[in-house]
């Protein structure tokens, strides 16, 4: 279908005079009723990660209003977003995230081209049309639309609108891991749907009229319309990256930046689903009115005057042997002069790790507290993989464990919701999958013989490094820097570039980056946001894992001083244009910025045998120290405290 939908979360808080109220609504629905027909999933669990990402950015929790599972019927999210919209005032901020199943279901008004509308699906909503069940407790995307109308007519030019929607509406089905939505489209017995072009979009946002002064409004999914929404560590894929993205928030934000961040997160979660945005993309974050600062977790509790718990684990990449800085609740960063102690993570779990002390704490309040990172410990490359029946080939199997155990790099695991790779035989090979959208990255012939095993291993490491270095994330404000890749004219024959296209040319309508081999050139822009010069590197990582050294490169090779950046300064690299060719597929561009000179083209050329030197940046060290196979207790050591600022830029080749 050709339409979107908007779900936006309200959040009501003055958060400094003269700024706006920010108000929310969290809805999540997991333990659907068994007579739905609806599948049980973690919705309940996004909860927490919204409700913490929104009240680092002054989403007061007096103005959260949250529903859960049976407190989420039809009736009751209807109602719940009418006392919003009723409580709402003009330019508010007003976010709905909604966490559940949703479902295609048949046109009942003759306005989609496909016959279908779009829909989330409450708590007393049934999977199939029955006799006495026609969708009436489905909430159509028509409704939404209206209720998305008055939303952003109450709110006025000066306010603003984000749904955050982690559900999918496809039919498809799954083998491996825990997916929303799956069920086939709502119907009737005997109806026939409609032909109609598959859209990129999320089908969801029903274009309903609003009046000249409306609210600009934002909508991201976790999907498109055609595709599954996979759940990550237990709770929802968006939700996760929505959490993540807000916590590395830069200088003058825009909702397409965000949706970058939120991307580029996906692509480590399930690198073929297709999270999109839709709607006024090019705000500013919340007006602008957003809190950029270092990162930072809460205090579950204070176990003991030294001992504390804090509010984030292995999900968050918080580590054992992490170093971290307690500071009074309200700094921005982590300022020396304000540090009330000093610690080390001695436990980490999930969602929560457990701290001791270099000092007691004198306060017993653990509201007062704010946990910063001082030095991270980046934990093992490792992965979780599942070995499908018809790997049958005892000496295979007996050499991928192996591999994972003795070089520690993961496990072998029963369950496929367990997994992060599933190997499984086909016919002549041996395919390497993606659990989280069971998408084949890789394969390793059959007929290789004795060296089958050894090709598996070789893959399944590459990937876990992948991985490892795409969740990567360092946030230094003092070397912020962004990149983006600009499409530009150029004569192929001549081998002269033209003009600069507007960055958004090659955007697709998810809001995806896209280019075609046959004619797409881009060049490199960088911007330097901080009050420092800066040096830049920047890597790129393909669907197997696979890296290599986007700038510098070998037909752009920049000297160092080349890739100086003066601060505030743009820089565009107009004379290395950029060409693509197949496979097609989506890849992250991952830089990093520091105030001395950086390069990872060595490294990365000879897989982590580049030279190793006393004067080699901590980065590059750590870089090449994850080519390492062999992951002893000592194998994640580095020389020098590993800083800086990292940025990533999704995008995909294609063929249009």
């Amino acid at each position: 279908m050709k339409k979107i939908f908007l779900f936006l979360i309200t959040a009501s808080l003055l958060f400094q005079v003269g700024f706006a109220k920010k108000r929310a609504l969290i809805i999540a629905i997991g333990a659907y009723p068994a007579k739905t027909g609806w599948s049980a999933i973690s919705s309940v669990n996004d909860v927490a990660l919204i409700q913490q990402a929104l009240a680092k950015q002054g989403f007061a929790d007096a103005d959260m209003v949250i529903l859960t599972d049976e407190q989420a019927t039809k009736e009751g999210i209807i109602r719940a977003m009418a006392q919003l919209q009723a409580t709402a005032e003009e330019g508010d901020i007003v976010v709905i995230h909604y966490s559940g199943h949703g479902q295609q279901i048949f046109d009942d008004n003759g306005d989609e081209i496909d016959g279908k509308d779009e829909s989330i699906v409450p708590y007393d909503a049934f999977a199939k049309y029955t006799h006495n069940y026609a969708g009436q407790n489905h909430i159509r995307d028509d409704e939404l639309g209206n209720i998305i109308a008055n939303f952003r007519n109450k709110l006025g030019k000066d306010g603003q609108l984000l749904f955050i929607m982690d559900s999918c509406h496809s039919g498809s089905t799954t083998r491996g891991a825990k997916a929303r939505g799956g069920q086939a489209t709502f119907a009737p017995p005997n109806w026939t749907p409609q032909e109609a072009d598959k859209t990129k979009g999320s089908g969801l946002i029903e274009r309903t009229r609003v009046t000249p002064e409306a609210s600009p409004f934002v909508m991201i999914s976790g999907a498109s319309a055609d595709e599954l929404n996979y759940e990550y560590q237990g709770c929802g894929s968006l939700s996760y990256a929505f959490s993540k993205a807000m916590t590395d928030l830069g200088s003058d934000f825009t909702f397409r930046q965000l949706f970058s961040s939120i991307a580029a997160n996906m692509n480590v979660i399930s690198p073929k689903q297709t999270p999109t945005i839709e709607g006024d993309i090019d705000y500013l974050l919340f007006k602008g009115e957003y809190v950029k600062q270092q990162p930072y977790f809460t205090l579950n509790r204070i176990v003991q005057p030294d001992v504390i718990q804090v509010a984030g684990g292995q999900l968050q990449r918080l580590f054992k042997q992490t170093s971290v800085f307690v500071l009074p609740a309200g700094t921005t960063t982590a300022d020396p002069d304000k540090v009330v102690a000093k610690g080390t993570i001695t436990n980490a779990k999930f969602n929560e790790a457990v701290v001791k002390l270099d000092r007691p704490l004198e306060d017993p309040n653990e509201k007062n507290y704010w946990v910063f990172v001082d030095q991270p410990a980046y934990g093992d490359i490792a992965i979780q993989v599942y070995l499908h029946p018809s790997v049958d080939d005892a000496s295979v199997k007996t050499a991928i464990s192996a591999f994972l155990s003795e070089n520690h790099l993961g496990k072998i695991v029963t369950d496929t919701l367990e997994a992060d790779v599933i190997v499984e035989k086909r016919a002549n090979a041996y395919q390497l999958t993606v659990a989280q959208g069971e998408s084949a990255f890789n394969e390793a012939e059959s007929s290789r013989g004795e060296d089958l095993a050894a090709e598996i291993n070789e893959k399944l490491f590459n990937f876990a490094q992948g991985q490892y270095l795409k969740k990567l994330s360092l946030k230094n404000y003092e070397y912020e820097f962004e990149f983006k890749l600009i499409p530009i004219d150029y004569d192929v024959e001549l081998g002269i570039s033209g003009d600069l296209k507007p960055d958004t040319a090659l955007v697709n309508e998810a809001g995806i980056f896209e280019v075609d081999p046959e004619s797409d050139y881009v060049v490199l822009q960088v911007t330097n946001k901080s009050d420092r010069p800066l040096y830049f590197s920047i890597i790129e990582i393909n669907t197997k894992g696979e890296i290599a050294s986007f700038m510098p490169n070998d037909n752009c090779p920049l000297t160092d001083e080349e890739r100086r950046i003066a601060p505030g300064q743009t820089m565009t690299f107009s004379d290395c244009v950029f060409s693509f060719g197949p496979p097609y597929e989506r890849l992250i561009l991952k830089g990093f910025a520091t105030s001395t000179p950086i390069n990872f083209q060595s490294t990365v050329a000879t897989r982590g045998e580049g030279t190793r030197s006393a004067n080699q940046h901590p980065l590059e060290r750590f870089i090449q120290q994850s080519y390492t196979q062999s992951r002893g207790s000592s194998s994640t050591s580095v020389t020098g405290k590993v800083d800086g600022y990292s940025s990533e830029f999704v995008y995909e080749i294609v063929k249009r």
